[in-house]
């Protein structure tokens, strides 16, 4: 694992960082703060249509090529005596590994880390597609035994509901069936919150729904500034920034996925807040600044 304090970390260049990142399994780098420490590991890539991205302009689907490369972005907060493991990974159920070649690799990237499945003492989920919770379970068992999984209720609620397979878009169908079995084998390590939950040493949740009715980001305090783990209120720097009004074909609620991408990426502009975001090119955190009524995003 390559370990970064946090003023080379933010002297880096994106450049050095995607020579780095070639290998599988790449612990992408760490950035200390007081007591602590944040940890971004690569999952993987995921390649998905330019189509993904709901009414983009023509000439925004040219950029973007018919065929694009997002990043799979999972961090770890090392804190007194806690290992907080934002996000599941991918894992290798049917439904990824049918899809994606270049997903799952986070088992391999905490290994790099020197960090065992058990070590992990809590998990806390942004949402629960299968990007995201799918590394919950291995081989129809819980990935990380020791962990407790936090999960906003309204999340829970959602995913976990009687009938859910059979009222889903058949595209879907699959997807809500590999959720649904991951989220009964898990279930007797599961709390849920509401949306707000304060997890100690400077960690809370936020309410940031429309990607998913109970999608959360999570603040952390980092003594003299604040970073913003965001999940997928950005679906990769390609086009968000620099158009946040275009949607993203898995938003459940698109007018509240854009109105709170606008918000949050407001907030981080205006705050000057490190963001760190799970569909960023790796290793997904860097700074947003106002661009007229976009914004720009710069990698640390």
């Amino acid at each position: 694992m390559t370990h970064l304090s946090r003023r080379t970390f933010m002297c880096t260049s994106l450049a050095g960082m995607a020579a780095a990142i070639a290998t599988p399994g790449f612990a992408a780098g760490s950035l200390d703060f007081g007591k602590g420490t944040l940890i971004a590991l690569s999952d993987g890539t995921l390649t998905v249509p330019n189509q993904m991205w709901t009414g983009a302009s023509e000439a925004e689907q040219a950029d973007l090529g018919a065929a694009v490369v997002i990043g799979a972005n999972v961090f770890l907060v090392r804190q007194e005596g806690r290992l907080i493991l934002i996000d599941g990974g991918a894992g290798d159920g049917a439904f990824v590994t049918q899809r994606f070649d270049d997903l799952g690799r986070l088992p391999a990237a905490l290994a790099d880390a020197g960090i065992k499945p058990s070590d992990i003492t809590d998990i806390v989920i942004t949402h629960m597609h299968i990007d995201h919770s799918g590394g919950l379970i291995s081989n129809g068992k819980p990935a990380f035994e020791n962990a407790t999984i936090h999960i906003d209720q309204a999340e829970w609620g959602f995913w976990t509901r009687e009938g859910f397979a059979d009222q889903a878009p058949e595209a879907l169908r699959p997807m809500v069936i590999e959720i649904q079995a991951i989220a009964n084998i898990i279930k007797d390590q599961v709390e849920t919150h509401d949306g707000t939950k304060d997890f100690g040493n400077g960690l809370r949740a936020i309410q940031t729904y429309g990607h998913t009715p109970g999608h959360n980001s999570f603040e952390l305090d980092l003594g003299d500034e604040k970073l913003l783990i965001m999940g997928d209120i950005v679906v990769s720097d390609h086009i968000h920034f620099q158009n946040p009004d275009v949607g993203w074909a898995l938003d459940g609620i698109p007018d509240a996925a854009i109105a709170t991408r606008r918000t949050i990426l407001g907030r981080a502009a205006d705050e000057g807040l490190v963001i760190a975001g799970s569909h960023l090119t790796a290793p997904g955190l860097g700074r947003v600044t106002r661009n007229g009524d976009a914004f720009e995003f710069k990698a640390l």
